[in-house]
C-alpha cells in the first residue's frame, strides 16, 4: 500500500492522507478540481506557485513536476514529467474545448484519456464522468481505465488501437436478467458477439451458435460505442465500411487482469465503477463518448 491523496475538505489546499492498495488508488482532486499533491515536497512547492500565479488563468506550472490546470480545472499528476490535462471550465460562460463538438442537447460525456498516474503505457487512461448543470461542465467521478496496446488512432481491424473523437453509445450491456439502469439495453448471453468476420455480419451485433463466452467476465456491464455503423441487429442500419474496426465496447475486466491493454475498446478494470457508469447514463442527458480529447 502506499499513501493516497484524498478529497480535501476546504477549497484550496489538499492536507489529509490515507492508505490504500494500488488496485484502488485513484487521483482525487478538491472541490476546485486541482488534483491533491502525492508528497508534502510536491504541495508545498504548488502552494508556492500558486501565491505567485494566482492571477494568471490557463498558465501550466511545472517547475515540480506537476501540470497544473486552470482555476476550477482537474489535472492529473506524474511526477518528473508533464501530463496531458483533462481540464473542466472555471465558469458557467466558458467549457472545455471537446464540449464545443457536442450537440446542445448533450449534458453527460464520458471522457477517456490518457494519463499516467497509474503507469506510463500508451494504453494507460483515466475515465471520467461529466455532467453539465447551469451551463457548467463538471466531473462527477473518475476511474482508473484502459485501452488499445497501441494507444490511440485506430484506422483497420487489428491495429490494437483506440478511437478517438465524439461518438453516441448505441446501447449498454450486461449479462443480468434486467437492464442495471434507464439506458436502451441488450442482455450478453453465452453465444453473443460483435462480428469481426468480413461479411456482410461484419461490426453486427449476433447470436452465434456454438459460442460459449458472450457472457465472460469482463462483460458483466459496459455499453457499445457507436463506432464505424455497429449494427444491433443483422442487415438493420448503414452498412458498416469493412476492415475499419468493429465490436468497440466499454467493458470491465477479466478476474485478475484489471488493467491490461485491450484490442480497441476501453476497459474500466473495476466491476463496480463499470456498473456505476452505466446506472449513472440518462437517455434524456443525451450522453455522448469523449476520446482522446
Amino acid at each position: 500500500c502506499r499513501a493516497t491523496p484524498i478529497l480535501c475538505r476546504r477549497a484550496r489546499s489538499c492536507d489529509r492522507w490515507r492508505n490504500e492498495c494500488e488496485d484502488t488508488r485513484e487521483p482525487l482532486i478538491d472541490r476546485r478540481g486541482t488534483l491533491c499533491a502525492r508528497s508534502r515536497t510536491e504541495r508545498m512547492g504548488d502552494m508556492r506557485n500558486r501565491a505567485v500565479h494566482h492571477v494568471v488563468t490557463g498558465v501550466a506550472l511545472t517547475a515540480i513536476g506537476l501540470t497544473v490546470a486552470p482555476a476550477g480545472a482537474t489535472a492529473y499528476a506524474r511526477p518528473a514529467m508533464p501530463l496531458r490535462v483533462a481540464a473542466a471550465p472555471a465558469a458557467a460562460t466558458s467549457m472545455p474545448a471537446w464540449a464545443k463538438r457536442l450537440p446542445d442537447s448533450t449534458r453527460q460525456v464520458v471522457r477517456t484519456v490518457s494519463s499516467e498516474f497509474w503507469c506510463q503505457h500508451v494504453y494507460c487512461t483515466v475515465t471520467q464522468a461529466w455532467q453539465k448543470q447551469r451551463g457548467e461542465w463538471r466531473v462527477v467521478k473518475h476511474f482508473r481505465s484502459t485501452i488499445g496496446a497501441r494507444g490511440w488512432g485506430k484506422r483497420r481491424e487489428g491495429d490494437m488501437r483506440s478511437p478517438g473523437g465524439v461518438r453516441r453509445i448505441k446501447v449498454t450491456f450486461s449479462t443480468g436478467r434486467r437492464p442495471p439502469g434507464a439506458m436502451p439495453w441488450k442482455r450478453r448471453l453465452p453465444t453473443s458477439s460483435v462480428s469481426a468476420r468480413p461479411g456482410r455480419l461484419y461490426n453486427t451485433w449476433i447470436e452465434e451458435r456454438g459460442r460459449t463466452d458472450g457472457d465472460r467476465p469482463s462483460m458483466r456491464f459496459g455499453f457499445v460505442v457507436d463506432y464505424n455503423r455497429v449494427r444491433l441487429r443483422p442487415y438493420v442500419g448503414p452498412k458498416p465500411r469493412a476492415g475499419r474496426g468493429s465490436g468497440i465496447f466499454y467493458h470491465t475486466s477479466r478476474p485478475g487482469r484489471r488493467w491490461v491493454p485491450t484490442l480497441g475498446c476501453t476497459q474500466i478494470g473495476n466491476v463496480a465503477n463499470m456498473k456505476w457508469l452505466v446506472q449513472w447514463l440518462r437517455p434524456g442527458a443525451h450522453p455522448r463518448v469523449v476520446q482522446d480529447l
